[in-house]
């Protein structure tokens, strides 16, 4: 049994147990006095003195501090009445003496080991009463509660003082059978339900063994509502982890230092064509890895253990099917409850989207990189003859191909004709715009790409060709002409150049046909010169046959007028037909001398000023001889 310390006294007022200690104390002490003095009257010096150690051990016991001191009191007092009550003599004495050197010893020595004793009672009722569990005592014989420590107590809702009245079946209903149990040994980690005052029950788990000498029991309770209320918060987080776990898109692999794989989620589960994470777990995650990688994985998976730290990188997997799909894997350490380093987190993301995404955008590069060096090597000549062989040239180069013509078709013409070529072959002049494989381009307007080209197209004129491409130029009314390329080396034309050379088509079109109307114009203005300089020399041959006339004409007339005017100083008659034939060829004169004005107003510029009329029109009266032209009035500019 658990003892317990002296009680003290409350408010000035000792208690009844208080009472009765003091009480048996003081009584035996003073019943070994009265007995002692009656014995030493009588002359009786044997018995009586072991009286003293009823009180003696008994104060000592009780208040160990003190036990000493009644010790020594009633040893003196033991002495006091030997030297006055005895009539023995000096062994009487001297006996007295050890007696009383007996009582002190005995009273230290009993003192020491109560201390100690109530020491150690009190290091266990420190236990009892503080722990965090529930603590009762019964008795096995009566089946009732002995005690009950605070946190038994509030548990159940009793009060301490009314433990000791109640049955442990009251408490612990299923106690009768288990009974049996603690009679072969004892009970431990019992989950059940004790009743608490108002009925309910409490759920703990519960120890319970009969104490040394069998006379008592022990139970000690731990409440589990917390923990169960701590298991369900961890189910929840463990369900909510499994959750968010299963919703992401990135697969999760958990492997023990034996190298298997312990847990999985769903993404990992689809990623490696696995009906559920069952068909996953026990496996070798190095099985779950292509063979040309499983070197690098092992890398990895060093590297991680080593550095205590992620270790990420690309790799290919293999599907429970066989199949590859490519990932991007993370390997993490991860130690739980202090296990060793072996456990490995490895985090997988399909990266097949990524690399497509990847080498689409490559491609995409390649391909400006590409149109933008064909149309840069384009756009520095504006020459069809300069800028077909140089852009040609550029697409024969880059996209590695052997042989590259371009044929332009003038509206109206069935013919196209080459206009630039790159490579050896027996490549034609000119081709027609409604044979194959050119009536695609020309007539369709749709580019043509044709793999196999000799099985296609047996009886063509270059026997090496593997594979042919040809994309229209565009223009305002339709194709203007074509870009062709082929390969004797390819048996087909990649989906990459495919594209490359149908947008090459696109954009050359503005620049060819640019280059098409500047021939055009460069034609018209050839034609144009031609025109004009037969009109120049037309002109020229013109005034050349006036200078002729005016000077000849001028010449006749002069020496017509000389005549004339000497033959009207000779003749004296028929002067009238003279003077006619002398105005006729004034008028003549007038006439080339006004042809010439004309001409000089046209060919050169000239000083416009003002002109009187009178003498014009008076001139103008003299051609007419045998007239009447009469003219009055005043002078006009």
């Amino acid at each position: 049994m658990i003892g317990g310390l002296p009680d003290r006294t409350t408010d000035g007022i000792c208690s009844k147990q208080e009472f009765f200690r003091l009480f048996g104390i003081v009584g035996s002490a003073l019943a070994a006095l009265v007995v002692t003095a009656y014995c030493l009257t009588i002359g009786v010096f044997i018995i009586f003195p072991h009286l003293f150690y009823i009180p003696i051990v008994l104060a000592a016991y009780l208040y160990p501090t003190r036990g000493a001191w009644v010790g020594a009191v009633l040893a003196g007092a033991y002495l006091a009445e030997v030297f006055l009550l005895s009539s023995g003599g000096e062994a009487e004495i001297i006996s007295a003496l050890v007696r009383a050197g007996v009582f002190l010893l005995i009273a230290a020595v009993v003192s020491h080991l109560a201390g100690r004793l109530q020491v150690r009672e009190a290091r266990y009722r420190g236990i009892f009463e503080t722990s965090g569990a529930g603590i009762f005592l019964f008795s096995p014989q009566t089946g009732k509660i002995k005690e009950m420590n605070q946190q038994c107590a509030t548990t159940l809702g009793y009060s301490r003082d009314a433990a000791p009245s109640l049955e442990i079946s009251t408490i612990w209903p299923g106690y009768p059978g288990f009974a049996g149990s603690l009679e072969e040994g004892w009970i431990e980690g019992l989950d059940c339900n004790l009743v608490a005052r108002d009925g309910t029950s409490c759920p703990v788990l519960l120890s319970a063994s009969l104490l040394p000498g069998r006379q008592e029991g022990c139970v000690v309770t731990t409440g589990t509502v917390g923990l169960k209320q701590m298991e369900n918060r961890l189910r929840h987080s463990k369900e909510m982890l499994r959750v968010i776990l299963d919703a992401t898109d990135v697969g999760i692999l958990l492997t023990d230092p034996g190298k298997e794989v312990v847990e999985a989620n769903a993404a990992a589960a689809r990623f490696f064509g696995a009906t559920g994470r069952d068909d996953l777990i026990g496996m070798n995650p190095c099985d779950l890895v292509a063979e040309r990688d499983r070197e690098t994985i092992l890398a990895y998976r060093e590297g991680a253990l080593f550095r205590k730290a992620p270790v990420s990188g690309e790799c290919t997997l293999t599907r429970l099917d066989g199949t590859n799909w490519p990932a991007e894997i993370t390997i993490t350490p991860f130690a739980q409850d202090g296990a060793a380093p072996g456990r490995l987190v490895i985090s997988l993301r399909d990266i097949t989207e990524r690399r497509r995404a990847k080498r689409e955008l490559q491609e995409e590069n390649r391909h400006l990189a590409i149109t933008n060096e064909v149309m840069a090597a384009a756009a520095a000549s504006h020459r069809l003859d300069d800028l077909l062989p140089a852009a040609l040239e550029k697409i024969v180069a880059l996209l590695d191909y052997n042989l590259g013509t371009a044929y332009l078709a003038r509206p109206g013409s069935d013919f196209a004709h080459l206009r630039a070529s790159v490579g050896e072959g027996n490549t034609p002049p000119d081709v027609r715009r409604d044979e194959p494989p050119y009536r695609y381009v020309f007539i369709d307007g749709e580019a043509r790409f044709v793999d196999h080209f000799h099985e296609k197209y047996p009886g063509h004129d270059i026997p090496a060709i593997q594979s042919f491409a040809a994309v229209p130029i565009p223009g305002d009314d339709g194709p203007v002409g074509c870009i062709t390329v082929a390969s004797k080396t390819r048996e087909t034309v990649p989906e990459g150049d495919r594209r490359i050379l149908a947008a090459i088509g696109r954009d050359l079109g503005n620049v060819v046909v640019k280059g098409m109307l500047q021939e055009d114009l460069e034609v018209a203005l050839a034609s144009a010169n031609h025109y004009l300089e037969e009109a120049n020399a037309a002109t020229d041959e013109v005034n050349l046959y006036v200078d002729i006339l005016t000077h000849d004409i001028n010449n006749a007339n002069t020496a017509a007028m000389g005549y004339l005017h000497m033959y009207l100083e000779l003749a004296e008659s028929d002067r009238v037909l003279a003077k006619k034939a002398l105005t006729a060829v004034y008028q003549s004169s007038e006439i080339i001398r006004n042809v010439l004005t004309l001409r000089h107003l046209r060919t050169g510029p000239i000083e416009l000023r003002p002109v009187r009329l009178e003498p014009v029109l008076r001139g103008m009266r003299s051609y007419y001889v045998d007239a009447s032209i009469a003219y009055e009035g005043s002078d006009v500019v």
